[in-house]
């Protein structure tokens, strides 16, 4: 099985756009309103993709975010405020990446990152008795 890293864009539309990162010589993307309709739609134009070129691999989809789209991502998961706890940067702001009204800076993005992996670390260490 072949490990495909797929980037997920949210669109000014607000829409996600899903681009697979790959040497075929087939395309399939997928699209969608939310980050799971973007992934069901890019499963479905693999396998359109599969069915006409036989040859294609088997894929596993390794999926890489904009700002934007993981904001997005999570929404439902962890609030603005949790996030703004765990990243150090304000929710307001961190609401403008989410809308698409502003795009962080690569070090503001390298910060976001930081903080959610240094978070996901203590959540992986977590053992419940």
């Amino acid at each position: 099985m072949e490990k495909i890293t797929v980037i997920i864009e949210r669109n000014n539309d607000g829409s996600f756009t899903a681009i697979p990162q790959h040497k075929h010589k087939i395309g399939f993307i997928g699209t969608g309103n939310t980050i799971d309709a973007v992934k069901r739609d890019l499963a479905n134009s693999y396998s359109e993709a599969k069915e006409l070129m036989p040859s294609l691999p088997e894929m596993e989809f390794e999926y890489k975010f904009d700002t934007a789209s993981f904001l997005q991502y999570i929404n439902g998961k962890l609030s603005l405020a949790d996030l703004q706890t765990i990243t150090g940067i304000n929710r307001h702001q961190l609401s403008h990446y989410a809308t698409g009204k502003s795009r962080p800076s690569p070090k503001t993005v390298q910060r976001i990152q930081n903080g959610i992996l240094k978070f996901s670390e203590e959540l992986r260490r977590v053992c419940l008795v």
